[in-house]
């Protein structure tokens, strides 16, 4: 980032984790191209339909499908299809063109949250393009319309990510599954769908509570990313091939486990990580006053005049790159980054012993999953 000092330069962090994250952003690589490339076409075609349908409503619903879709279009990873996918091969089944529908649809179903979740923490960027909000409130001054182009973006982007919901639940009425594999993914995906908006919910909660706990935070970050990221997914995918409560159990373990790990990456990177590899804004965290784990455990670590100069940081939305800065050397200095990374570790290696029942290939695939969720730089 081209703002840290050179004190923030030479702190531990090169000595955490942070060192592995390029060897994890590799492993996973494989278990994703299996995936990748056949969800992103699928998605294409699917959202061309979509996007033409609306075209024959009315033509100005264009500008909504095609937002939708390049938001789709912009993400490369495909990590939450990888794990529907490999939740169905843990089951013994073998390749199944039917569940990448399924995988489209979660990830379809994580388009309309990163919508809705950039409208909350009034992000301006997502994945290196503006946020939707932005977008269309960009197309409202562009168009010349009457009224507040801001609040206009913001009501438009509401609408374009209950249509990304909508076509999420298209996508998984279309996958050509039989009726009781349908129905049992159709269980799952209701869970998914519920945890996430709860999680949500109670993660703006905890920005307003004095006295939140880090245990919240954790679990609130469980809801609302690790199990909607990993856990359900994996559920999902094996729903789908009807395997057992022993593997069940398993992939809940691993899941959660990696979840936890993911959404703990997640909180560093939105504060530490580079916005041309992370592709949203470095401060949008600290603006909205976020109590992530990493956040609640610097605020106990911190001296009294450090906690201070946070309290003025924390949730101020004309915060400028020098609080931030002060406020990362801070997470630093104090010992949380290298606590939480520390944590974050342990987490991986909960999830990797719970792989021992699972079969090949899909235990290693999901071994080089929980690499890249855990040490991923972006």
């Amino acid at each position: 980032m081209a703002a840290r000092s050179e004190a923030f330069e030479e702190a531990p962090i090169a000595g955490s984790c942070w060192a592995g994250a390029a060897n994890g952003s590799r492993s996973g690589v494989a278990a994703l191209d299996v995936v990748s490339e056949q969800v992103t076409a699928l998605m294409d075609s699917f959202l061309a339909a979509r996007v033409a349908e609306l075209v024959k409503v009315d033509v100005e619903l264009e500008c909504i499908g095609l937002e939708v879709a390049g938001l789709v279009r912009a993400s490369g990873k495909r990590l939450r299809p990888a794990f529907v996918y490999w939740g169905h091969r843990a089951t013994g089944a073998e390749h199944d063109e039917a569940v990448l529908w399924p995988a489209a649809a979660v990830e379809m179903l994580h388009t309309f949250a990163l919508i809705h979740d950039d409208v909350i923490d009034r992000s301006p960027m997502r994945r290196s393009r503006p946020a939707a909000h932005e977008a269309l409130a960009a197309n409202h001054r562009e168009e010349g319309l009457a009224g507040n182009s801001s609040w206009f973006g913001v009501s438009a982007a509401i609408l374009a990510g209950d249509l990304a919901f909508v076509w999420a639940d298209q996508l998984m009425g279309e996958a050509g599954l039989d009726p009781a594999a349908l129905d049992r993914a159709r269980r799952v995906f209701t869970d998914l769908r519920v945890e996430v908006m709860a999680g949500q919910y109670l993660e703006l909660r905890l920005a307003g509570l004095a006295d939140a706990t880090e245990d919240e935070a954790l679990r609130i970050a469980l809801l609302k990313s690790g199990r909607y990221t990993v856990t359900r997914p994996l559920q999902l995918g094996a729903a789908i091939g009807g395997g057992d409560e022993l593997l069940d159990a398993a992939l809940c373990a691993f899941g959660d486990a990696v979840g936890a790990a993911f959404q703990l990456r997640d909180d560093v990177l939105g504060l530490f990580g580079d916005p041309e590899t992370t592709g949203k804004g470095a401060m949008s965290d600290l603006r909205e006053g976020k109590r992530t784990v990493l956040m609640l455990r610097t605020l106990a670590l911190a001296s009294p005049a450090e906690r201070m100069v946070l309290t003025r940081v924390l949730g101020n939305p004309d915060i400028e790159e020098a609080d931030a800065t002060r406020a990362r050397q801070i997470v630093v200095d104090c010992g949380a980054l290298d606590s939480v990374e520390q944590l974050l570790v342990d987490k991986h290696h909960l999830a990797c012993q719970a792989l021992a029942q699972v079969p090949e290939p899909a235990r290693q695939a999901l071994r080089d999953l929980a690499d890249l969720a855990a040490f991923r730089i972006g």
